[in-house]
């Protein structure tokens, strides 16, 4: 047995041994100690499966928060005192009992045959966007079999991704994906039905990857016009890191440089070279905020003969999460002449990267995405099981009728008047006058 499974067995049963004297203890404020030993072992379970922000939240969340208001409301409500058991619901101890083995089957029953252990990752469905990159093409229709995704794709633009039907898995290059499905991506020159361009696309499913991300770059002129298949990796980054992946879709092969120093050309650093039309290159995770004002594309094997700097903070920046394709091409520039001339410049494409799964970012956008509702129906069911608990730990108290008390006096009233008189009031011989008795006391005899 490795130290992993025995650390495993005995948190799981302190774990569960604390959730069952929580049930058998007679004293609230034991079970609800019983309990925060239980949600330990629980946050415990999560650190040895490698979540250590559902571990936090398990300790500040539950243990702390929501135990600091059981508590509060046991001391309320005087239920740590013990005293005579009432039994006003003998239903509800075989009815609960009877759910809860209901659950325990039920649940037994669907892991036994679902066959957990044997399911693989889904495989996720590719996504794919155009960046129009054609030199002299203009505005252009991008279609995909047949059906137009982005009318009048101006030059540099790039679509929003579109997700494509996945296929069968299989191994493809020591990996698991798919044998791919075949699309046809057709370019038409805006507002017009003349194809600019006509290319068949295989685009497969990673499983390895949560999502399936492709760019098809539409490079080189109108009458020779080409697309490129660009795999994006929008997985996690590092801490405070992004990622830029290159595309060169120039019309010769290009070297990019981080000029550090201008006065000693030894400091400088080659980040890439030699990439040629129509290939791409991705770099190393880059931190945040990384100054690229001293990178520039220079042709290649000549550093000195600079085609295009990257020189504005605004446009060219590295940020947290985010993948940018920077795709290198040349721009028309009508310049009077016949045949114009051709700039290069470079189109930065970004696109944030996928949370981490279990993660802050991640469960976060599952939460106020995907599971919004039942979260909301959650927060108003465990609403109802407070008030059903102070409903049930509720003890009235016994109010006593209000009694009218009267006044008494030590002598009777015509006594008093007759010495206030100096003769008495009675005539000889006649009784005196009571008052009749109420109906919630009794006659008590009074004195002279």
């Amino acid at each position: 047995m490795t130290m992993d499974v025995a650390l495993f067995i005995t948190v799981g049963v302190v774990a569960v041994a604390a959730a069952v004297m929580m049930l058998l203890s007679e004293n609230a404020v034991h079970s609800a100690l019983f309990l925060i030993i239980n949600f330990m072992g629980v946050a415990f379970l999560y650190l040895m499966l490698d979540a250590p922000f559902l571990t936090m939240i398990q300790i500040a969340v539950y243990a702390g928060a929501i135990m600091v208001l059981f508590l509060f409301v046991i001391m309320l409500l005087g239920a740590e005192k013990l005293g005579e058991p009432t039994r006003q619901f003998r239903w509800l101890a075989p009815v609960s009992l009877a759910l809860a083995l209901a659950f325990l089957v039920i649940t037994s029953i669907a892991i036994i045959q679902g066959r957990i252990d044997l399911q693989g990752p889904a495989t996720q469905p590719p996504a794919l966007r155009v960046v129009n990159a054609l030199t002299d093409a203009g505005a252009v229709d991008v279609y995909l079999n047949g059906e137009r995704v982005a009318p009048a794709l101006p030059f540099g633009e790039a679509t929003e991704y579109t997700v494509l039907p996945a296929a069968a898995v299989v191994a493809v290059d020591g990996a698991e994906a798919d044998t791919g499905r075949e699309y046809t991506l057709t370019i038409n020159a805006a507002g017009t039905d003349t194809a600019l361009m006509t290319s068949p696309l295989v685009l497969a499913s990673r499983t390895d990857r949560q999502i399936n991300a492709y760019t098809v770059v539409a490079h080189g002129t109108s009458s020779a016009p080409q697309a490129s298949l660009v795999s994006d990796n929008l997985e996690t980054t590092d801490n405070r890191a992004g990622r830029l992946t290159l595309f060169n879709a120039f019309e010769r092969p290009v070297d990019l440089w981080n000029f550090r120093s201008e006065t000693n050309p030894d400091d400088d650093v080659a980040v890439t070279t030699d990439l040629a039309p129509g290939s791409g290159v991705e770099l190393a995770a880059i931190p945040e905020n990384t100054d690229l004002r001293a990178w520039a594309f220079t042709e290649a094997g000549n550093k000195e003969a600079v085609l295009f700097r990257l020189n504005n903070p605004e446009v060219y920046r590295i940020r947290r999460d985010e993948a940018q394709l920077l795709v290198f091409a040349g721009e028309h520039i009508a310049d009077g002449t016949e045949q114009g001339s051709i700039r290069p410049v470079a189109l930065p494409v970004a696109s944030r990267a996928a949370a981490d799964f279990g993660g802050p970012h991640g469960a976060g956008e599952l939460l106020f995405t995907r599971y919004m509702l039942p979260v909301q129906l959650l927060a108003v069911l465990l609403l109802v099981a407070m008030i059903g608990a102070i409903v049930l730990t509720h003890k009235e108290t016994f109010q006593p009728r209000r009694r009218d008390v009267r006044r008494r006096v030590a002598q009777p009233l015509t006594t008093a008047i007759s010495a206030q008189v100096g003769q008495d009031v009675l005539q000889p011989g006649e009784e005196t006058p009571r008052l009749p008795p109420q109906e919630d006391e009794q006659p008590q005899p009074v004195g002279d």
